[in-house]
């Protein structure tokens, strides 16, 4: 884990995934997203999106099983001059992976990395009913037997999961990226985490979620990500956010934002498993009853509106 070739490889994906190492875009006027070209431009099923009740039907999907996420080992985390990012669980003993939710096979783990803004009231990718959190985190994920440039080809060939930050007294979930912040200040900075458990930065509680199919949020913009969004947020504290807000970027300047804005549906639209549906629970006879009430109030709300 400590050889150079492991941080080549690892910072190779990251390359290739979220288009780093001095790549010409960024998101101030000059190369924002609006100058970003392409499918980002062109694309019809593109992220991040304004999650709205009128576009999202409940679903009956399986939870989203986080396998290897309890174990503890070595990340190595990065100022890519667009954001903090941490890779190597691909060269994890036992590799980090997802399954269930909706997604037909296993995703591996690559990289995490954030998304946020200066003020509490931006900062996230996605919005929940036009409102903003003020962070998000990404955890990619890519296709059992896939390669990069196969995946970044197939509409389901990586998998990312979305976990919004919110300011609030815990920070324990960031704790073991945030404490070593302050080396990774500058673009190109990098520093090795000895103990990481990716399961720290999920929430308690993973079993609601939305669910759609959409695309990176950096260019290109391949329209390869099947997207699953957690409802629950995890903590974080507003000293967490502030060293956060002093990372810098390619030009050396503090992140005005490092988000995309969101883009329409075109047709899509966004599936929602809440907590309490659990189809391993689907036909107890003590369970049907809840559920039936539940589904009816359901029907009944969408007949009304």
């Amino acid at each position: 884990m400590h050889s150079s070739l492991t941080f080549t490889l690892s910072l190779i994906l990251s390359v290739h995934v979220y288009g780093v190492a001095g790549a010409a875009w960024g998101y101030n006027y000059k190369n924002g997203p609006q100058t970003w070209t392409g499918a980002c431009q062109t694309g019809l099923r593109q992220t991040p999106i304004d999650i709205r009740t009128m576009d999202t039907d409940y679903s009956l999907m399986d939870r989203v099983n986080f396998i290897g996420y309890d174990q503890l080992n070595e990340v190595t985390a990065v100022n890519n001059g667009h954001t903090v990012s941490a890779a190597g669980f691909t060269e994890w003993k036992n590799k980090p992976y997802i399954s269930g939710g909706a997604l037909e096979g296993k995703y591996y783990l690559q990289q995490f990395h954030l998304h946020w803004g200066q003020k509490d009231h931006v900062g996230s990718e996605h919005k929940i009913g036009g409102l903003s959190y003020p962070a998000e985190l990404h955890l990619v994920h890519l296709k059992e037997g896939l390669t990069l440039a196969e995946a970044l080809t197939r509409g389901d060939g990586l998998a990312v999961v979305g976990v919004f930050l919110n300011i609030g007294e815990s920070g324990e979930p960031l704790a073991a990226l945030t404490k070593n912040l302050e080396e990774l200040t500058y673009s190109g900075n990098m520093t090795q985490i000895d103990k990481f458990r990716p399961r720290s930065v999920l929430p308690t509680v993973t079993d609601a979620f939305y669910r759609y199919e959409g695309s990176l949020t950096t260019p290109g913009c391949n329209e390869a990500v099947q997207w699953i969004l957690l409802a629950e947020p995890i903590s974080v504290t507003r000293d967490q956010m502030e060293q956060l807000r002093k990372i810098r970027n390619t030009e050396g300047e503090e992140h005005e934002f490092n988000f995309r804005p969101t883009f329409p549906l075109n047709g899509r639209r966004v599936r929602f498993r809440p907590a309490q549906y659990d189809r391993l629970r689907f036909c107890s006879s003590s369970y049907f009853p809840s559920l039936f009430i539940t589904v009816f109030s359901i029907i009944l709300s969408k007949i009304l509106n």
